[in-house]
């Protein structure tokens, strides 16, 4: 029988009578007590093989002793079970520092409802079995409490911990701009001052672009602007009064930036512009086409103007 049965064995037999039995911590055949058990009761008072050196008593010794059936054993037995506490195992008996950590003499817990019966008590194996199976149905009934429970609590927790992972997750990009046709004011002198610099020959600085506005305003001229973030277009008018066609609105300047042509913002300036014309009583409008820049003509040409004439233009001298 291998040795582990054998110290089971013996185990069980010294629990039910109530003693507690010690085995020999030597791992090393040939060493000290290698081999050889002891026997104590419940309080650790030494019962059989328990010497000054170390323990003496081997499996048939301990098996013998257990198995002798005096009343008076059993009684002592009986009494000390009630009391027994645990205890642990005495260093005392003369170890060496070289015995492995775990002991091996901890008795195991028993059935309540066997040990009961084994030393005189009420409880019988079919109340056992009941209490056993009562037992059973609380563990399985917490078990899915648990997992239900558990399941909602992991559930619930799973909001805070996505509200920390959105609070450690870069922002969402700003929303593009969205372009805006809308009239000039004089705060925007500034932006079309840089937006001018794009045209030849042109120079003029806030100051001057201020005035202009102003003078046009007075002309019952006006403007529009494109504003992208920044000003990125800008359409000029004036008024102009003709004995052949009466009143007409001439488009003096339409402009965008070089960066954003090419995106319908030169249009929509434009159809801002004859709104405005329109209510101011023109029936006409006509476009001044600046030579210099690329495409322009084109552009006026895809709103259905006509080339009428040309336009020539030059300096007055201040005397003259």
């Amino acid at each position: 029988m291998p040795d582990e049965t054998i110290d089971q064995r013996l185990r069980e037999m010294a629990e039910h009578r109530g003693f507690k039995l010690v085995k020999s911590r030597r791992r090393k055949p040939g060493s000290g007590d290698y081999g050889k058990f002891g026997l104590t009761q419940a309080d650790g008072k030494p019962l059989l093989g328990i010497g000054e050196a170390g323990l003496t008593a081997s499996a048939s010794d301990i098996e013998a002793y257990l198995r002798k059936g005096s009343v008076s054993t059993w009684k002592a037995s009986a009494e000390t079970v009630p009391a027994r506490a645990a205890s642990k195992p005495d260093r005392s008996m003369g170890q060496d520092d070289d015995v492995e950590n775990a002991p091996v003499i901890r008795p195991r817990r028993r059935n309540a409802a066997i040990r009961k019966s084994d030393f005189g008590g009420a409880t019988s194996g079919r109340q056992a079995a009941q209490s056993t199976g009562e037992q059973k149905t609380d563990v399985e009934q917490r078990s899915r409490s648990s997992k239900s429970g558990g399941g909602r609590s992991q559930m619930e927790a799973r909001p805070n911990v996505r509200a920390k992972t959105d609070a450690l997750s870069p922002p969402p990009p700003a929303p593009a701009p969205k372009l805006d046709i809308r009239f000039v004011r004089p705060g925007d002198a500034a932006g079309l001052a840089k937006l001018l610099r794009q045209l030849a020959h042109v120079d003029i600085d806030e100051p001057g672009i201020a005035r202009n506005l102003q003078g046009a305003r007075k002309a019952k001229g006006g403007m529009v602007v494109a504003e992208l973030g920044m000003l990125v277009g800008c359409c000029a008018w004036a008024l102009v009064p003709t004995i052949q066609y009466g009143l007409i609105g001439r488009i003096t300047m339409i402009l965008v930036d070089e960066d954003h042509r090419r995106h319908g913002i030169a249009a929509d300036l434009f159809k801002a512009a004859s709104g405005a014309l329109r209510k101011a009583g023109c029936a006409r409008v006509e476009a001044m086409s600046d030579i210099e820049i690329r495409n322009a003509h084109g552009f006026f040409r895809t709103l259905q103007f006509e080339q009428t004439s040309y336009r020539f233009a030059r300096d007055l001298d201040v005397d003259g």
